[in-house]
Formats: structure tokens, sequence, C-alpha cells
């Protein structure tokens, strides 16, 4: 079971109030007088009556919480004035005029001048607990507020950027089925279609998490591997090595389509020979690496001169998710070809 938080201006002003009590009959239980006890069953009366007094001070600070902060101290200053002449007045009625058992002694200005200045402190001191209280929690509450709005901000930026894949990914594949129609590849275009048809499915029929089973992941680019094979045919051979425990692991929806666009855009449609596409997945210390690479090209590499769309969108999709937890390496693979790879916090669905 759960239990309440405390209301943390009530416990303020018990503490104060207790605290107050306390200093008080101590300093009289140092000099021993008649009637100790009576007075200080009256004095915890009063106690009472300023518990009483600093939440009504309070409602009306609260009230007061969209006026300048200056004109909140002023009148801060002034309860506390108004409060400890007022505190002082009845102090000397529940002492002195109530049933009194000890000597009555008469209200000059100088002692109510005492108590009451005395007491101002006391309530001044409820004052700036007050706004300390007040202060923290309107910081809280913004921070919360700040952190809510940075989700919402990473969270539609995340999304756009991976909105951005499908369109990217549907300029390449309508130029290839174009090609294809061009050439009277017709055979070849329809199962472009189909490949596609079943691509889009995958990808747009339902909403895509933001994180996904790794095997999802792959099962979205084997679909699209298929496509870009009906379009190279025998230039395209496609490998993977995914480990069975891996197979759960989550990664970022559509994380890998760029890698493997762009294995496709640099590495078999600008060679002549066969190019073998090969994702792997590893983990290790609580780390899962995705790597996608190829043989294509030289051993030089044939990555573009600056990361390009496809890239930057997947490094700015993990600075978004995982901040300086997650590392995007891209460079050649020897003794020819092109690898990138994604590593991330290795986390389970």
């Amino acid at each position: 079971m759960r239990l309440a938080r405390p209301n943390n201006y009530l416990v303020a002003n018990l503490v104060l109030w207790t605290l107050t009590y306390v200093i008080v009959t101590a300093r009289v239980m140092a000099d021993p007088m008649p009637h100790a006890g009576a007075m200080a069953l009256r004095r915890l009366g009063m106690t009472l009556a300023g518990v009483l007094a600093c939440i009504a001070i309070g409602k009306i600070l609260s009230a007061l919480a969209d006026q300048p902060i200056w004109r909140r101290l002023v009148v801060a200053v002034a309860l506390s004035a108004l409060g400890g002449y007022a505190y002082s007045l009845l102090n000397y009625v529940a002492f002195y005029l109530i049933a009194p058992q000890w000597k009555v002694e008469p209200l000059s200005p100088i002692s109510a001048a005492f108590t009451a200045s005395m007491f101002f402190w006391t309530f001044i001191s409820w004052c700036a607990l007050y706004f300390a209280i007040r202060y923290e929690a309107e910081l809280k509450e913004k921070n919360l507020r700040l952190v809510a709005s940075q989700a919402l901000a990473m969270d539609a930026q995340n999304r756009m950027l991976r909105y951005q894949i499908n369109p990217h990914f549907l300029f390449n594949t309508l130029n290839a089925l174009s090609s294809l129609i061009l050439a009277r590849e017709n055979e070849r275009a329809e199962r472009v279609v189909l490949s596609l048809s079943s691509f889009l499915r995958h990808t747009l029929e339902k909403e895509l998490p933001d994180k996904a089973p790794l095997s999802d992941e792959i099962d979205a680019q084997r679909q699209y591997l298929l496509i870009e094979q009906a379009r190279f045919e025998d230039r395209l051979n496609y490998v993977e090595h995914i480990p069975v425990e891996l197979r759960d692991a989550l990664a970022p929806s559509l994380i890998l389509q760029p890698l493997v666009e762009n294995a496709v855009k640099y590495g078999v449609a600008r060679s002549t020979a066969t190019v073998t596409i090969e994702i792997t997945a590893e983990s290790s210390n609580g780390r899962l690496r995705l790597t996608v690479s190829d043989d294509g090209g030289d051993g030089a590499g044939h990555s573009p001169p600056k990361l390009g769309l496809g890239l930057e969108n997947v490094r700015r999709r993990l600075d978004l998710i995982y901040g300086k937890t997650a590392a995007l390496t891209c460079g050649p693979r020897r003794p020819q070809g092109f690898l990138a790879s994604v590593e991330i916090p290795l986390e389970r669905a």
C-alpha cells in the first residue's frame, strides 16, 4: 500500500511551532516558577493558534501567487507584523484574562511590542519557509514539464526521421521498377511489385513501435532485399548471421534499412560482379552490435565522401534514442567493400 505524500507546508508549520513551543517552555523551566504546568498547557493552546495563523497566512500568499515577487514579500512582512501583534494580544488574553491562577500583569505598550517582535520573527520565518517550499515545488513542476516537453520533441523528431525512410526507399524502388518496365522485363517487374507490396504491408499497414524485436527488423530487410534481388538477379547475394538468442533483442524500427540501401546503392549497383550483402548481430558486455557489410567496389571502400541522407538519418536517430550510449561506425571493409555498424545497449523484448 502506497502512503500518501505528506504536505510539506503543514510539516514545516508543525515543526516551526513545535520548536517554538519547546524553546519557550525550556526557557521557562530553566527558571522554575509556580503553575509552570498550567502555563505549559496554555502555551500549547497558543501554539495551536500559531499553527492556524500560519495556515491562514499561507492561504493569503497562495492567493497572491500570480503577483510580482516584491509585492508578495511586502505582504509577507506586513502579515508577519500583524500576526506578531495579534498573537501578543491573544497571548495576553490566554495567560492573564482567562481564569488567571497567577498575578495579572497589565499589558503595557512595551511588553506588547516585545512579545509582538518576538513572534514577528516566528511568522517571518514561516513566510520564508513557505516561499522556499513553493519555489522548490514550482522548480520541480517546471523540470517535469521540461522533461515531458523534451520527450515529446524527441519522439516527434524520431518519428520524422523514421518516416523519411519509406519515401527514400520508394523513390529507389520505383526507379528500379521503371527501368525494368522500359526494358520490357515484365516478369522481374511483377516480382518487384509483389515484393514491394509485401514490404509496404509490413512497414505501413500498422504503426511501427520505436523499438521492435530484432527478428522483425531482419524480416523487413529480407523483404527489401527480395525486391533488390528481383532487380539485380544473380548480382546480389544476401547472407545473415543472427544468433537465435538475439532474435528478441530490441532495436529501433527500420534502423538497418538505410545501411542496407547504402550497400545496394554503392556496392551492388556500381559493380558488375556478384556482391554479397551480409547482416550480422553480435552481443558483448551488455551491448548489441548490428553490422551491414558488402564486398563490392575496391579496397578503398565505396562510401560517399560525407554521410548521406540515410546514414545521417541513422546517426541522428541513435542520438535521439540512446544519446552517447549508441554509436554508428562506417568505413572500408578489407580486402574490399564497405562496412557499417550500429552499436546500442542490449535490451530484450
